[in-house]
């Protein structure tokens, strides 16, 4: 039986059904989460679509659209911005990935760029309308330059000139545009006949996001100010992205996330150890003490509500606490930890945008929070901290010494001191 098809004796209120497709397998963020079934309708000459309900997605050779949530992160290469999910319609949304944005060698077609509708990372949804003529084409999306923010739009396999290089402000937040890249005229699609229909869109450039799209018979449609109207389904019902995750991560200055709502080669989602939280825990499984960072990558997004320094603490164990007794340094005990934004907090151990060794220090008896920056003979206490404005960030973790246990994650907000001793099993 492999390690994620198991049957798990509890299950957490605060797992949505997402988040335990998410512990129960590896999840592909470039494949649908939706069955064929779900079909869009059109009603009183209006179309709506979440794009990360897509039911099929193809050439993706060099590039993919990835669903980004709160508990579905990619890794995939380059990222150039922190995920936006936190005021995306439905939690979710799809980029394109990896981002080369700001490259200096520029746009290469083929690869970066595409000026040829369908030909690159294609996703598709099946819709029905109910009436035939003309459909203006308006895209929720966001940019963070001008390197990032156009796609094509196409309709059964077909790629009409007035429906391609739509193009968007960017302005690094969300916004609805319904507008032609060089002509500056609004885009659209001809229906000529009511019924079902595949509406695909495509890559123009790397590294652009899309939340949802309208299709409307109304050539004055005026841009809505939010997220937009709503959808209407003729069959088939959309994925749930957690909203829970994302309540969980705006309030109260604690931001509290379970290991196993990630999943990486390399590590063993298990059940096996008395005192777990959620529905079990992550053990890496690959040999040897102090591997190189890189393997085995878990990775998780969340969002500051307020700004402030956080003090990053994770609930952990050791395989064997008695083993290297002579040493504050067990094996077993560390992990390697990266964030993707924030910034060093004076006086405490600087991180940048790097890997670092993070460990368990002490022999304690099953779970801990002792959480330190460790680096080295004689092992001193190191809280290990981070400073964050308002936001969605990232916070990563790859295994570094076999048998490292990993079952809860924590970024507590502090005013004054971080804490400086955190060995009980309980979150202080």
């Amino acid at each position: 039986m492999s390690q994620f098809s198991r049957v798990f004796p509890a299950i957490p209120l605060a797992l949505t059904c997402l988040q335990l497709a998410l512990v129960a397998q590896e999840v592909r963020t470039d494949k649908p989460l939706v069955k064929d079934d779900v079909v869009f309708e059109e009603v009183d000459g209006q179309l709506v679509v979440e794009a990360e309900a897509f039911y099929t997605q193809t050439n993706t050779e060099k590039r993919a659209w990835h669903i980004t949530s709160a508990a579905l992160t990619p890794n995939v290469g380059r990222d150039i911005d922190p995920p936006h999910f936190a005021d995306a319609s439905g939690g979710a949304y799809i980029e394109v990935l990896p981002d080369t944005g700001n490259d200096p060698i520029g746009p290469r077609k083929g690869e970066s760029i595409s000026d040829v509708g369908g030909e690159m990372a294609v996703v598709s949804y099946h819709v029905h309308f109910n009436n035939s003529g003309r459909y203006y084409i308006w895209v929720r999306a966001l940019g963070s330059d001008g390197d990032d923010n156009t796609l094509h739009f196409g309709m059964d396999e077909e790629w009409p000139t007035n429906s391609v290089r739509m193009h968007h402000a960017g302005g690094k937040q969300w916004g609805w545009a319904c507008r032609h890249r060089q002509h500056k005229g609004k885009l659209w699609l001809d229906v000529s006949n009511a019924g079902p229909h595949v509406i695909s869109l495509s890559m123009r450039e790397d590294g652009c996001e899309v939340d949802r799209f309208v299709l409307t018979k109304d050539e004055d449609f005026v841009a809505p100010t939010n997220s937009g109207p709503a959808v209407k389904l003729k069959s088939g019902s959309l994925p749930e992205f957690s909203a829970e995750a994302r309540a969980s991560a705006t309030g109260g200055g604690l931001i509290l996330i379970e290991a196993e709502s990630a999943a990486a080669d390399g590590w063993e989602l298990a059940t096996n150890a008395p005192g777990l939280s959620g529905s079990g825990f992550l053990r890496w499984t690959r040999p040897g003490q102090g591997r190189k960072a890189g393997e085995g990558v878990l990775s998780y997004s969340f969002r500051i509500a307020t700004a402030g320094n956080y003090q990053f603490l994770w609930r952990t164990r050791l395989p064997d606490p008695k083993n290297r007794p002579e040493t504050p340094d067990p094996d077993g005990n560390d992990s390697w930890v990266r964030f993707s934004g924030g910034a060093d907090v004076p006086g405490q151990r600087a991180f940048g945008g790097e890997w670092r060794k993070v460990a368990l220090l002490g022999h304690p008896e099953g779970w801990s929070w002792s959480t330190h920056a460790d680096q080295g003979p004689p092992h001193p206490a190191a809280p290990v901290c981070r400073t964050f404005e308002p936001g969605e960030y990232r916070v990563e973790i790859c295994g570094r010494s076999s048998g490292h246990m990993i079952d809860q994650i924590a970024l507590k907000r502090f005013e004054a001191e971080p804490l400086k001793d955190t060995p009980g099993a309980t979150l202080p």
